[in-house]
């Protein structure tokens, strides 16, 4: 049986963080991803990759609570809107914990679904397309749409003296 380590499971529940926001809902949800994974084991069945495995599984759990809740947040792709689709390293960026807080407050469901796989996963742009069930377009303009958002928020924060 392929057992979770403890590094595992942080990362798993940080993926869950970013979703839900909430520690209590990320720890159900992980622990029901967990248990569904252990299950597949149990039954005999072959998990390839444990840990794409229980993140999706964490998605699909998060999605399928939420929208029921309608909480889940739909963004319109708009397929004539021409985009910046230059490559931004998000990862050489160091921003402030206050500036971060503030960003990350901006954020939908789905913004803070893709910074996770792009920049805290570190997935190129088709592995996280691939993990998110995402076309590469849709993705890409999200990515551009939060530059946009965060480029005020990130230049009021240098003129202030901040570094980033």
């Amino acid at each position: 049986m392929s057992r979770l380590n403890r590094t595992e499971l942080q990362s798993l529940f940080q993926y869950a963080m970013v979703l839900t926001q909430h520690h209590d809902n990320a720890k159900d949800l992980l622990q029901s991803a967990v248990e569904s994974y252990l299950c597949e084991l149990q039954s005999g069945n072959a998990v390839k990759q444990k840990m794409a495995y229980i993140r999706q599984s964490i998605r699909h759990r998060y999605i399928d609570r939420y929208r029921h809740q309608q909480r889940w947040q739909e963004d319109t792709f708009e397929e004539q809107s021409s985009y910046d689709i230059s490559p931004l390293n998000l990862e050489a960026l160091h921003i402030n914990q206050e500036l971060l807080q503030q960003i990350w407050a901006t954020l939908s469901t789905t913004e803070r679904e893709i910074l996770y796989h792009w920049a805290v996963l570190g997935l190129s742009t088709d592995e996280a397309c691939e993990q998110l069930n995402m076309p590469r377009g849709t993705f890409l303009s999200k990515i551009h749409r939060l530059r946009k958002r965060c480029q005020p928020l990130m230049a009021d924060d240098s003129s202030q003296g901040g570094s980033y």
